[in-house]
């Protein structure tokens, strides 16, 4: 009777056209979910011969930060470098900000981001985590989504909080940003 019963289950998983869902418990959902928080800072340098982002798109007219619109459109590349303190020159880069982010509003200055922060020092060397979202750059603190990572943050979630450290209001060339990021993983 119980070999039927068997023969009974198994075909019905076969030949149903119902659908399942198979839970196959991992070594993932044995552990336990941990908080990290990583406090850094990034450098964006579009001119110069130690440029770290380039416009793909430059635009014919010039671009003026009191006037969102003349930046609307613009999508800039970057592999900017990520540091233990403000100073490029007298801190430790810890990691680097590989990705793009355009200029999506043309009534404040605001950016999509899309980044990979690759981290290359301490505790966390050779993973990364994936940031997206708006970035009001007048806006302090601003807070943009944590949406994946690789190595220790496979699976990861989370927000960064960032704030405008300085900023080259005369050309927009040369921006610190430091960055207050919270993960979720496990």
């Amino acid at each position: 009777m119980a070999n039927h019963f068997l023969v009974y289950i198994i075909q019905l998983l076969i030949f149903s056209s119902a659908n399942f869902i198979i839970i196959i418990p991992t070594a993932t959902s044995a552990k336990s979910e941990k908080l990290t928080h990583l406090h850094f800072y990034y450098h964006n340098n579009i001119a110069g011969p130690r440029a770290t982002a380039v416009p793909i798109n430059p635009k014919i007219q010039p671009v003026d930060l009191r006037d969102p619109a003349s930046l609307f459109g613009r999508l800039t590349i970057a592999d900017d470098p990520l540091t233990s303190g403000p100073s490029l020159e007298n801190s430790t880069v810890v990691g680097s900000a590989q990705g793009m982010y355009g200029s999506a509003s043309q009534t404040e200055m605001s950016f999509a981001m899309v980044f990979n922060f690759a981290l290359t020092q301490g505790k966390y060397k050779g993973s990364s985590f994936c940031l997206l979202g708006r970035n009001p750059i007048f806006t302090n603190p601003r807070e943009l989504a944590i949406v994946g990572g690789t190595g220790a943050f496979r699976f990861s979630r989370g927000y960064a909080m960032l704030k405008t450290y300085y900023m080259d209001m005369q050309t927009g060339a040369n921006t610190i940003i430091e960055y207050d990021v919270y993960i979720r993983h496990y």
